[in-house]
């Protein structure tokens, strides 16, 4: 019972909260009037999903027409309104322009305009959805970049191509805090799978590999991110499973003395004794990023991952025992570091 009353008072709240804005008829002209009707109750449908305002929606009955302001500010009031909208859609040649207006009863001026272009009438879905998400706001309709309310007019253009798949390399770092090794660079191949809501990666990792530096690290990775919304500049997190080489190269003196089962003298004349341990296995890694340009031919992405390795490495070491002699130990780490880098990837 407690369950349905709070329920009850959120609704409330929420109706309460919202806005009511009256919707005059739709201004048509050289276009047929089931028009007017089926993008009157596309705007209720999305600007309530928005729930910021409740769309009072304009009939023939009220008597008003886009084209008489006051008549529409005057049925507004009559309506318990606080807002309404005018909305007007021309038709030249075989485009349409589709121009949206938001005033406050107590205004002369809109308080919120914008205009847009529908190639045909399979555009008005995408333009009146982004009209629901941004009227009344600081920002313009024609501006919002959701790349999954594109229009046909705007897939005509360099920026939009309605891409989900790429392939692209990345320049980065790996950075291992166990063992401590300073940063070291490396190369990403990848191919990755935007499917909206989530996205797929395989990539190919290589760290390391002939340079200067005591650990070289290549994978094969697959992963999975969860992206923050649909606009051409995303954010995103999550994960993946990768199948890995590790290898490891100890420098030490020669050593001197053997102490026990766990730690190793050599006995020749060198000056320093090389181990390279070499190990494969699982490798769980977890990150972000940023995806720049999402959806069109040329992305870009910056990203930073935490890795580590579910298999062991031999790391060797030597010190100096009481007496002066050097010794050498033994111990196996699982290598682990912080990945990242910035690539450029091209859409298929």
């Amino acid at each position: 019972m407690k369950k349905i009353l709070f329920a009850i008072v959120a609704l409330s709240v929420a109706l309460f909260a919202a806005e009511k804005v009256y919707l005059a008829p739709v201004g048509l002209t050289g276009m047929h009037g089931d028009y007017a009707v089926a993008s009157s109750k596309l705007m209720k449908a999305y600007i309530e999903d928005d729930g910021r305002f409740i769309l009072v929606v304009g009939s023939s009955q009220d008597g008003v027409t886009a084209d008489n302001q006051e008549a529409v500010r005057a049925k507004a009031v009559e309506k318990g309104c606080s807002k309404y909208i005018i909305a007007e859609f021309t038709r030249l040649g075989e485009s349409v322009i589709m121009s949206f207006k938001l005033y406050s009863v107590d205004k002369e001026a809109p308080i919120w305009d914008d205009r847009l272009k529908a190639r045909n009438p399979d555009d008005f879905d995408p333009i009146i959805q982004r009209v629901a998400r941004n009227i009344g706001t600081k920002n313009k309709a024609v501006d919002d970049s959701d790349i999954y309310s594109v229009t046909e007019q705007e897939t005509k253009t360099p920026k939009r191509k309605g891409v989900n798949a790429y392939i692209g390399m990345s320049v980065g770092g790996l950075m291992a805090v166990q063992p401590e090794v300073e940063v070291f660079a490396g190369l990403d191949f990848w191919l990755l799978y935007d499917a909206q809501v989530i996205l797929f990666g395989i990539d190919w990792d290589m760290y390391g590999l002939g340079g200067d530096t005591p650990l070289d690290y290549m994978d094969f990775a697959i992963s999975a991110y969860y992206p923050f919304g649909t606009r051409a500049i995303t954010p995103f997190v999550g994960g993946g499973l990768a199948f890995s080489q590790t290898e490891y190269e100890s420098k030490v003196p020669r050593a001197e003395r053997y102490t026990d089962s766990d730690v190793y003298s050599y006995n020749y004349r060198s000056d320093d004794y090389e181990y390279n341990d070499e190990s494969s296995g699982l490798t769980g890694f977890v990150g972000g990023g940023v995806m720049f340009n999402r959806s069109s031919r040329v992305m870009f992405v910056a990203q930073v991952k935490y890795m580590l390795n579910f298999y062991k490495n031999d790391i060797y070491k030597s010190k100096k025992d009481e007496k002066g002699n050097t010794i050498i130990s033994v111990k196996d780490h699982a290598i682990q570091g912080m990945i990242f880098n910035v690539g450029i990837g091209y859409g298929f």
